[in-house]
């Protein structure tokens, strides 16, 4: 009789086991996003800059500071997504394609743009400190920056402003509502490149 209590407790625990690696094995895997610039780089002939620019740092808030794509729900309420996570921080991302895109609105000017980490006494910097970054999937994505441009040494602010990009989300699924965080990226980089044309 003990025994095959025995018997009946392990094929439970089997079962019970089965029941878990299934649902395991069901979950999807994440998937992992990149901002898209403008343009892709293009290839430069060697010549040298007229000026040059850092960009950085980028500053974004708390609790965008996390690998899951925000999305908000209303007003008060945003959710984060564990099958739909950025490659890299949302901050590095945001600064690279923001370095993509002045080099490629700032070509006729013959500008240099590097991120702050790899200018060496850049004629300007740009600092952007991001206090909303996030999308409603099927609706927009809301971008609300301020950004200030100093001189070579950082002390001295040129210019401080603030972009505030509503972008339409084209339908519910990730990939447009990453489209929709490039192309605000994209717009804020217009508005700080027609800045650094009137500095220049």
């Amino acid at each position: 009789m003990n025994a095959v209590r025995c018997v009946a407790k392990l094929a439970l625990g089997i079962g019970m086991l089965g029941l878990v690696l299934g649902g395991c094995a069901t979950s999807p895997p994440a998937r992992y996003y990149t901002l898209a610039p403008l343009q892709p780089p293009a290839v430069k002939a060697a010549s040298v800059p007229t000026f040059t620019v850092a960009v950085g740092p980028v500053i974004m808030p708390d609790l965008l500071q996390r690998p899951q794509i925000a999305t908000r729900t209303n007003d008060q309420q945003i959710s984060f997504s564990d099958s739909h996570k950025w490659a890299g921080t949302l901050a590095d991302e945001t600064k690279r394609v923001l370095v993509v895109n002045l080099n490629g609105l700032l070509a006729g000017k013959r500008a240099a743009v590097t991120t702050d980490d790899m200018a060496i006494d850049p004629d300007f910097r740009v600092v952007v400190n991001i206090n909303r970054f996030d999308g409603l999937p099927g609706a927009s994505v809301w971008l609300n920056a301020v950004w200030t441009i100093k001189e070579q040494k950082g002390k001295i602010a040129l210019a401080v402003n603030q972009s505030v990009v509503e972008e339409q989300v084209n339908s519910r699924e990730y990939p447009d509502l990453v489209s929709a965080h490039s192309r605000a990226i994209g717009q804020l980089s217009r508005e700080i490149a027609a800045e650094l044309e009137k500095l220049r």
